[in-house]
């Protein structure tokens, strides 16, 4: 219950643009959750590639970035499905789509005591934008979805 109010305490204080931008990124997550539910994902991946590819270049701020990001987190915190990493990178990949050098990165867990763990993760310029993970663990990248 906490989680709700502090939300709708912030909620309360988001422009009109940052509610739009919390509705966009929940209806995405959860498109995002039944294309990989539903769909092959050789399938899925290809028409994530077409929604996803653009000719328009569009700049956006640091904060603009962490809005969207915080949207995404906080959406997936919220809805009452899990929605691990590979999810919200693909929703925040999605929607900042026209930033150029924007990725997404699959890794898996450098640690032979454990068993495979995979990760995934969305870099702006080799920066870590969403799915960073604490210093005590590795990931090696396997995989860059441009």
């Amino acid at each position: 219950m906490g989680k709700l109010r502090r939300f709708f305490g912030k909620w309360q204080s988001l422009s009109n643009s940052g509610k739009l931008i919390f509705v966009k990124a929940t209806a995405c997550l959860l498109l995002v959750k039944a294309g990989l539910s539903l769909l092959p994902f050789a399938t899925f991946r290809k028409l994530f590639h077409r929604l996803t590819s653009t000719k328009t270049v569009e700049e956006k701020s640091k904060a603009e970035i962490d809005q969207v990001v915080w949207a995404v987190d906080t959406a997936a915190n919220l809805l009452p499905i899990e929605l691990l990493c590979l999810p919200r990178a693909l929703a925040t990949k999605f929607l900042l789509r026209k930033i150029p050098a924007l990725t997404l990165e699959i890794g898996f867990e450098i640690n032979p005591a454990k068993s495979f763990e995979a990760h995934a993760w969305v870099e702006r310029n080799g920066h870590i934008i969403i799915g960073d993970w604490p210093d005590a663990i590795s990931y090696k990248r396997l995989w860059v979805w441009e």
